[in-house]
């Protein structure tokens, strides 16, 4: 099997589907990379990746172990974000079964994530993941939570339900808290974004348990994920909470 040739492939398609795709409004590169990305973008939007997807490759038929080779491969090694994104696309789209088969496989992914589109494609397979087996993964999540890598902090807590309306079961409440407050004061903008993002989807299973958290912390909580942990509270009760974020004599110490 020429692992090299099937990433030459993938990458040519999507070039070639790039050439005047016909959007202007906005660069994926700064839109999703911020800038910072590292890797190229041919500036696709989703629909049109998928798109590419679906029409499939010379390799789209093989067989399900074979598919996993290639697209690692194409993971790890091409520097073209939609590519990565094919990859990603792939793996979410496969049976649970073979998610987990593959689990030390996509483990190493997160080394190669930048920016937050792939960051949340990668936390929606560690999520799976987590509630298949969440004694197998508890150690890289311990990891992740104390990584100087921005994105592999981001995983620690975006990576454990990633949306709960997807989770038949919860990580536990004390667990979310432990690693949000972890992170509370997180100087990576996405980071920030990642722990506003997880308070959020923590009330949606401990409502009660965690408004503690965000009435403790109504200093702390990042400027960057202030709006996503606010999101579902009623108005007036958000109003309330902003009034003590903005008091010079609100301490969370004193909460």
């Amino acid at each position: 099997m020429n692992l090299s040739y099937h990433l030459k492939e993938v990458e040519s398609v999507l070039t070639v589907r790039s050439r005047g795709n016909g959007y202007s409004k906005y660069l994926p590169e700064d839109y999703v990379g911020s800038g910072k990305s590292k890797l190229k973008f041919l500036n696709l939007r989703v629909p049109q990746i998928r798109e590419v997807r679906k029409k499939g490759f010379s390799f789209s038929k093989e067989e399900s172990e074979k598919l996993w080779k290639i697209w690692d491969y194409v993971w790890m090694k091409s520097e073209i974000y939609e590519a990565l994104l094919c990859a990603s696309h792939f793996a979410n789209s496969r049976p649970l079964e073979e998610v987990v088969q593959n689990r030390k496989l996509l483990l190493r992914w997160v080394k190669r994530v930048d920016n937050w589109a792939l960051s949340d494609e990668m936390s929606c397979l560690y999520a799976k993941l987590f509630e298949a087996d969440p004694s197998a993964m508890m150690p890289f999540f311990e990891k992740w939570n104390i990584s100087r890598n921005p994105w592999e902090a981001r995983q620690s807590v975006v990576g454990l339900m990633f949306y709960s309306r997807f989770r038949k079961r919860y990580p536990a409440f004390s667990l979310m808290s432990r690693f949000i407050s972890n992170l509370m004061d997180h100087d990576h903008f996405y980071v920030q974004k990642g722990v506003g993002w997880a308070i959020r989807e923590c009330w949606n299973v401990y409502p009660e348990k965690t408004m503690k958290i965000i009435e403790k912390h109504v200093r702390e909580i990042p400027p960057a994920g202030w709006t996503a942990a606010t999101e579902k509270l009623p108005k007036d009760l958000k109003a309330e909470l902003m009034k003590k974020r903005k008091s010079p004599t609100s301490s969370s110490r004193n909460s």
